[in-house]
């Protein structure tokens, strides 16, 4: 194995537990976690695929201690949809303003929540209609914790992964 494939595991590994844990310890307060920020910065620095992976291992990590359920299909899906989303979004991170990109990822508070809610399809369209309204308080936890997330962790977080990339040569 290459040395610069174990860098990446151990990359997307370190991402995955920082994520993980970042959940798991703010769980009290529901919705708010740094989680999507996370992935939506890792998409924004290595890409789409990056991005996705680390939903992946996030939503799966997590739910280990969190409890699995459908759910957790919808979580990666959703977060699956931001990292690749924001893996898109890479090639012009360096023109749109720090704000522009909090705004950016408090929408994807929204986002997530929406992508979440379309599981109660199953039982039709106002079940999901119902199920969305009344899940956007809780949307607006997300969004509010994503908008600060960002704000305090994307310069310290892009900086040390921006510095990472350089040494994996991506």
């Amino acid at each position: 194995m290459s040395i610069l494939l174990t860098r990446k595991i151990a990359l997307i590994s370190l991402l995955a537990a920082l994520s993980i844990v970042g959940r798991i310890y703010m769980s009290s307060i529901p919705n708010v976690q740094p989680s999507t920020v996370i992935i939506i910065i890792a998409g924004l620095v290595f890409g789409a695929r990056f991005g996705l992976t680390l939903a992946l291992l996030t939503a799966i990590g997590s739910d280990f201690m969190l409890g699995f359920g459908f759910f957790t299909v919808m979580q990666v899906i959703a977060w699956g949809v931001i990292g690749l989303l924001s893996g898109f979004l890479a090639r012009f991170r360096m023109k749109i303003p720090m704000l522009v990109m909090a705004c950016y990822a408090g929408g994807c508070g929204y986002l997530y929540g929406f992508v979440v809610s379309l599981n109660m399809l199953i039982g039709g369209v106002p079940s999901f209609i119902t199920y969305w309204i009344m899940g956007l308080p809780f949307d607006t936890y997300h969004a509010i914790g994503n908008l600060a997330f960002y704000i305090i962790l994307s310069p310290i977080l892009i900086r040390l992964l921006e510095a990472e990339k350089k040494k994996l040569q991506i």
